[in-house]
């Protein structure tokens, strides 16, 4: 199975259906934290549907669409960060992440992030990634600066996640820019 130490305790691994019940738990355990941003929360009620979502994200890195990775931070798992909407005529892909509210402000997602977009420009027919989230969703927004992704524009009302409806922020990354 992929796993690639990060070091200084953080790792990812590749993420399968034998990890359903640690990120069902960790799911649950930060459902209030996740629902204000991801509208997934409210839909995952058992490890079984954590399990057929990751026995889809399974088969979407089979066919070369995305790449969905556990976040391990001192062994435990964290979080989860995928490269998904892989689009090999256009040669672009968006990176989407969500980490356990205890674990954030560490720089872990940074770190894994940084790690996810050289894999993306190194194996994937990928020249441009994209982050998408919501412009008060200030540490998501900060991980797109910090790794010198472009604020390229605002797409208004276009993120819905339950009741919650905010602008849609688009950070691209072109492979010329990346430095790595």
């Amino acid at each position: 199975m992929f796993r690639e130490d990060l070091g200084e305790g953080l790792a990812l691994a590749l993420a399968v259906p034998q990890h359903a019940e640690a990120i069902f738990e960790l799911i649950d355990r930060n459902r209030e934290h996740l629902r204000r941003w991801l509208p997934f929360s409210d839909a995952t009620r058992s490890p079984d549907d954590t399990r057929a979502f990751l026995r889809s994200q399974l088969q979407d890195f089979i066919a070369g669409r995305a790449l969905t990775a556990v976040i391990y931070h001192q062994d435990v798992a964290v979080g989860l960060l995928s490269l998904n909407r892989i689009d090999p005529v256009n040669r672009t892909a968006a990176i989407g992440y969500w980490i356990d509210k205890d674990t954030t402000g560490r720089g872990l997602v940074t770190r894994a992030v940084r790690r996810l977009i050289k894999l993306a420009f190194d194996y994937f027919p990928v020249d441009r990634v994209e982050i998408h989230c919501a412009p008060d969703n200030k540490p998501s927004c900060a991980v797109a600066e910090r790794l010198g992704f472009t604020r390229e524009a605002v797409l208004r009302r276009s993120l819905r996640a339950h009741e919650y409806v905010d602008d849609r922020v688009i950070w691209g990354l072109l492979r010329e820019e990346w430095k790595d």
